[in-house]
């Protein structure tokens, strides 16, 4: 579903393709790129902005199952068409890659199938690590590993972590309700470990025990 410039490396998926600068799409804010059902012809690499991939339930419920940053890659694992919904959080670029080029390049291009390899495998990897988080993790231990999994991705391990997603979409990611969420970044926040800084940034102070919250190696009651 998602494949992460974090886990690839930072060269752009479709850098080795000839067709580089086509397909290029602007989002606004709440703009839908993906439709539930939509053929799934194309993947989309996400160039600036963040994305929310979901899931919608008959009964009004929804899963969160990731959020797209620059360099992550819409869409690999898909069959004929797309069981999920994507929009944008903030304004967005993204670039449309045709399935239908992506063998032909791989036969042009080598290094373009090494690409396409590391992102099966870090899809897999995604997959795993959400499937721990949801089914071991307490709460703040999900909260925690939520946090440092955006400082990893924002280079802000050391400074600030912007926040595009609302409490409700960090709920629905990680499985929790919004006071539960809202409750355990409080907890975190008395413990020392962040300071908020609006709705929409947290500073982390203590990252070395945020992540052993995350790891579960420290047990907070």
């Amino acid at each position: 579903m998602l494949t992460t410039a974090h886990e690839t490396g930072t060269t752009p998926l479709w850098a080795f393709s000839p067709n580089a600068d086509k397909g290029m799409r602007f989002l606004r804010p709440q703009e839908r790129l993906i439709f539930e059902g939509d053929d799934a012809d194309h993947l989309y690499e996400v160039l600036d902005g963040v994305l929310r991939i979901y899931k919608m339930f008959l009964d009004g419920r929804r899963q969160v199952t990731a959020f797209a940053f620059a360099g992550d890659v819409i869409g690999f694992s898909q069959g004929e068409s797309f069981d999920f919904d994507c929009d944008a959080l903030t304004a967005a670029r993204v670039r449309a890659i045709p399935r239908s080029g992506l063998l032909r390049a791989v036969r042009e291009r080598p290094e373009f199938g090494e690409k396409l390899l590391a992102v099966a495998a870090s899809e897999a990897t995604s997959a795993r690590n959400l499937s721990i988080t949801l089914g071991r993790k307490s709460a703040i231990e999900r909260v925690a590993s939520f946090l440092c999994s955006l400082a990893d991705r924002q280079d802000g391990a050391k400074g600030t972590i912007a926040l595009a997603m609302t409490r409700s979409d960090i709920a629905d990611y990680l499985g929790l309700t919004i006071e539960t969420v809202s409750r355990n970044i409080t907890k975190l926040r008395a413990l020392g470990l962040i300071t908020l800084q609006g709705a929409n940034a947290v500073r982390v102070d203590n990252m070395p025990r945020l992540r052993r919250i995350a790891e579960c190696e420290d047990v907070v009651n």
